[in-house]
């Protein structure tokens, strides 16, 4: 079985490069540490009120009616209508009876305050994730099936699909069961992958986890993350590196190379033949390369043409002063896109369409140029995944 791909350093270096007015200077591939905690809860479903419940459970919760002849006077309801409705509701666990009085269990406040009936289902198991520096919970969009979560701090050759190497993070604090207890406490807690139909938490099981990241350094010492959340910026990674020193750290740790050099002795090893090195609008490094660097009859793969070479925490744009050359690039890797786990819809492939046309420097994309690009070029496989798109 083929093991999940970790979303590649180079497309978060694209997008950095894309923001307005940063100025991306280095990469680090981390293992960013969290706990995994597996917890067992009784999920309860929702469900809506019988009339009669409703009002029965109004009464006793705001007007203080305790009794079932109390009830049945105030509502003139058959006093035997009552008694079976309290029980039903005894027996579902909304209320508890002491004699005659009956007073709303915690399920019963809930359920009142929520303005749902709240039946137990079954019983239910969720994976919790809690950031292990801070023991922030992470949110619901850390849980998307293409974010890959790692159980150790290695990441075999298989899921790294341009050789990036990380280096995990480790934080010395032990879980603390409190962790989930707090989140189970919020208000919010559903933004954090727990409903509020989950209840009764409990058999905490943590374990090691790890988050493959990026944190990109910009000139003037800021730190930009990434993960495979949405395929941009990690917002909540970001809220993380302004709180944890050790992040800083581990930038700070690594010299900082001659630029220049560095690429001039890469592009010396690379057997690309002659090419130059220039200032890119971003503020980084490109080379130029003849057009017979790429495709077919090059040793670069068309798609090349605009994306970057990592080496040694920096990063070098791969250019080309042709234009129709690009623009067949631009072309390449837009089709490219539609077959990305992200990329559901149409829509979410135009989003991306002008920003890739500006790293290129060519004419903005359209669904139809790109059409008209496959189908010129016979590109059946990528019209179909084009085709595909909701």
């Amino acid at each position: 079985m083929a093991r999940h791909v970790i979303y590649p350093a180079r497309r978060a270096v694209e997008d950095a490069v894309s923001r307005p007015g940063t100025h991306p200077l280095r990469l680090f591939a981390v293992l960013w540490p969290m706990w995994q905690v597996e917890v067992t809860a009784d999920l309860y479903e929702e469900q809506a009120y019988e009339v009669i419940d409703r009002y029965l459970i109004r009464a006793i919760a705001d007007g203080g009616i305790t009794t079932p002849s109390e009830l049945s006077g105030f509502f003139g309801l058959d006093p035997s209508l009552v008694e079976r409705c309290l029980h039903f509701l005894t027996v579902i666990g909304h209320l508890w009876a002491d004699g005659e009085r009956v007073g709303l269990t915690d399920l019963g406040v809930r359920s009142h305050r929520d303005g749902v009936r709240y039946a137990l289902r079954k019983e239910s198991r969720r994976k919790l994730l809690f950031e292990r520096f801070t023991g922030r919970p992470l949110p619901r969009s850390h849980y998307d099936g293409s974010i890959r979560v790692l159980d150790t701090p290695t990441v075999s050759k298989e899921e790294v699909a341009d050789g990036t190497l990380f280096r995990p993070l480790f934080a010395p604090a032990a879980f603390d069961e409190r962790l989930v207890l707090e989140l189970a406490a919020r208000r919010d807690r559903a933004a954090y992958n727990l409903p509020a139909q989950l209840r009764e938490i409990r058999d905490l099981r943590p374990q090691d986890a790890y988050l493959p990241s990026y944190v990109i350094e910009t000139a003037g010492g800021g730190l930009m993350g990434y993960t495979a959340v949405a395929g941009e910026r990690d917002t909540f990674l970001e809220e993380v590196l302004a709180l944890v020193p050790e992040a800083r750290a581990r930038v700070e740790a690594e010299t900082r190379l001659d630029e220049r050099r560095l690429w001039q002795e890469w592009l010396a090893d690379s057997g690309l033949g002659h090419g130059s090195l220039q200032r890119a609008p971003y503020g980084g490094w490109r080379v130029v390369l003849p057009a017979k660097a790429y495709g077919r009859s090059g040793k670069l793969p068309l798609s090349r043409v605009g994306s970057f070479q990592l080496r040694r925490n920096h990063f070098l744009q791969l250019w080309c002063q042709d234009g129709r050359l690009r623009r067949s690039a631009a072309c390449e890797r837009a089709l490219g896109m539609a077959r990305q786990r992200e990329v559901r819809t149409q829509a979410d492939l135009v989003r991306r369409l002008d920003a890739l046309a500006a790293q290129l420097e060519t004419d903005g994309l359209t669904l139809a140029s790109l059409r008209g690009y496959a189908e010129q070029n016979d590109l059946r496989e990528r019209l179909a995944h084009l085709d595909a798109l909701e």
